[in-house]
């Protein structure tokens, strides 16, 4: 191989390294996918479950991605939305509190909640953890049993208390 040669196959190198690069980072922008590294997944593989022991909560965000100190829970939606969807918010609260016992020393400043259209930054606020904690009072209180939401019959279709309930709007 002569010396042309080997440049020719060095500036090829370069250049799809140039357009992998791009092609990824046009898909990262696409899905609103954070700067660091994947450090969990459950997007394409079976991620295991996150537990806070302190206060009895379960998860598995889609991604967490680590990037120094800050830890960002990211969670994908198959659905619409012009804006972030309450229970998801509470969902993204959770993973706060997850992360935070399970990232020590790590900041949980916020998270992406992507939807199909629209990706948000919910930002991990006092209101929104002190939220999350009155919806687990209530829950826990009920012993397990949320407030049934019958404004909506769309909610009966994959309630687990369907079988039982005396108030379902669906057969």
């Amino acid at each position: 191989m002569d010396a042309y040669e080997i440049y020719a196959i060095l500036f090829l190198l370069i250049m799809l390294f140039v357009i992998m690069s791009a092609v990824l980072s046009r898909s990262r922008k696409k899905f609103a996918m954070p700067d660091g590294k994947a450090v969990y997944g459950d997007l394409m593989a079976e991620g295991k479950i996150l537990r806070s022991r302190r206060y009895g909560l379960t998860g598995k965000p889609d991604k967490i991605v680590q990037n120094g100190k800050e830890v960002v829970p990211y969670e994908y939606k198959s659905t619409d939305a012009v804006r972030p969807r309450e229970g998801h918010m509470l969902q993204m609260a959770a993973y706060f509190v997850i992360l935070e016992e399970n990232f020590p020393g790590s900041k949980v400043e916020y998270g992406i909640l992507k939807y199909k259209n629209y990706a948000f930054r919910i930002e991990n606020s006092q209101r929104l953890r002190e939220e999350l904690f009155n919806v687990m009072g209530r829950i826990r209180g009920n012993l397990g049993m949320p407030e049934p939401n019958h404004n909506n019959p769309g909610r009966c279709v994959y309630c687990s208390f369907r079988g039982t309930c005396s108030k379902k709007l669906i057969k």
